[in-house]
């Protein structure tokens, strides 16, 4: 399919609440100026931890959820799915859609999720939710939720696929709406999980930063000095329409989504991008699917977990795949700032990678100091830079199991 076929699908609002910001614009600008959304851990008491900071949400966020949330609905309701239906609001209100005059048997929801935020200590039964205790840990609660707000009708369902259970959802929304099964959809992911339980699991694995004492500059994707990511709370909605509908109706297209493309590896189920080979296979077939010459790409938004072996692997498989290109492409790692939001992070990145291409800015890796001689490849390093040349990106996400996913994304002006 090459980038110009009819098939390509539009991105046309987003929505996102994320540690630096509690919509799209502000954690966009904040991104751009190199900030870290990484702090000490105030929700719970971390002294337990081996790892004591992590990505919080903005205060603001408490308001902004009281704001859209009735006291009924948040008895009903876990945080996760709170968030990410103020995401769909946004991302609905930001698109210039009007839900009651479209087709809503053609809208579908689809929403990815690790599915550990359901039983969050933050969300505890108490006697006043007990009776909901079903819907609210229901894990497909996320997707229904937003249909039953804007009277969607198409498809509706959650993916899980650990770190990339929101960029598997955008995938299969992007190819409902290529089949022509739907016009439009809601799609992205959420995941509440800054928890003392879930922080002591990530470092049984060492694979948390344990930077206690400098926390903005803990996540160090493709440093030398790296030592491991931090765990965040994070939501982002996208629309994706197809073209004949956005065109039609004149609509704001921050890029065109020309391939997705999703495997598995046969690695252990422990680890991820197992030598780079699977997350290589991955990125070949993205490509051939989008039918771009790989010269054409000129930005990779990168898995960048800062985990000493992914960062090499991800390096490798960047390198076999696009040659002498590959250091050629500008490439950063968005977790430098945001922490890693798990099932929500594919979402997050691959919307920042859409508004990056819009705007020919592309915003960088911070805490990149010291370069490993065998992480090689043009990083975005520490400041955001200007390339509006740039016409095609990359958005790539691995996760523990095997699972792989890149996304190819094309500039619509």
């Amino acid at each position: 399919m090459g980038a110009d076929n009819e098939a390509k699908v539009a991105i046309t609002g987003i929505g996102m609440i994320t540690p630096l910001g509690v919509n799209a614009r502000s954690t966009w600008a904040a991104l751009l100026a190199g900030r870290s959304g990484v702090g000490p851990i105030t929700k719970f008491d971390a002294a337990g931890c081996r790892t004591r900071i992590g990505g919080e949400l903005p205060a603001a966020y408490l308001e902004l959820e009281k704001k859209h949330t009735t006291k009924r609905v948040e008895k009903m309701t876990v945080r996760a799915t709170r968030m990410i239906r103020i995401c769909a609001l946004e991302a609905i209100a930001d698109s210039g859609l009007d839900s009651e005059r479209i087709d809503q048997d053609r809208v579908a929801v689809i929403i990815g999720t690790s599915g550990s935020s359901v039983r969050s200590p933050i969300d505890r039964e108490t006697p006043r939710t007990a009776k909901f205790r079903i819907i609210r840990e229901m894990v497909n609660a996320m997707p229904a939720w937003i249909s039953l707000d804007h009277g969607f009708k198409g498809p509706s369902y959650t993916v899980s696929a650990g770190s990339c259970s929101s960029a598997v959802a955008v995938s299969q929304a992007y190819d409902l709406i290529r089949s022509g099964a739907v016009d439009r959809a809601v799609t992205g992911g959420a995941d509440y999980l800054l928890t003392e339980n879930n922080v002591k699991r990530w470092n049984s694995r060492d694979l948390l930063s344990t930077r206690n004492d400098n926390p903005e500059q803990a996540v160090r994707p493709f440093d030398r000095s790296r030592d491991g990511y931090v765990l965040a709370d994070g939501s982002c909605a996208l629309m994706l329409e197809s073209a004949i509908s956005a065109k039609a109706r004149g609509a704001h297209i921050y890029a065109w989504l020309v391939a997705a493309a999703t495997r598995s590896d046969d690695g252990c189920s422990v680890e991820s991008a197992r030598e780079g080979v699977g997350l290589a296979a991955t990125l070949e077939l993205a490509i051939r699917q989008c039918g771009l010459p790989k010269t054409a790409i000129g930005y990779v938004s990168a898995n960048g977990s800062a985990v000493v072996r992914e960062d090499l692997h991800e390096t490798r498989a960047l390198k076999q795949v696009f040659g002498d290109h590959a250091r050629k492409l500008l490439v950063s790692s968005q977790k430098s700032m945001l922490g890693h939001s798990i099932g929500a992070s594919g979402a997050i990145e691959l919307a920042v990678t859409a508004l990056a291409l819009e705007s020919g800015k592309f915003p960088p890796t911070i805490n990149y100091h010291e370069p490993d001689p065998e992480c090689d490849l043009n990083f975005v390093s520490n400041s955001m830079v200007e390339a509006p040349s740039i016409t095609a990106a990359l958005s790539l996400t691995f996760a523990r199991g095997g699972h792989s996913n890149v996304m190819v994304l094309a500039r619509a002006r």
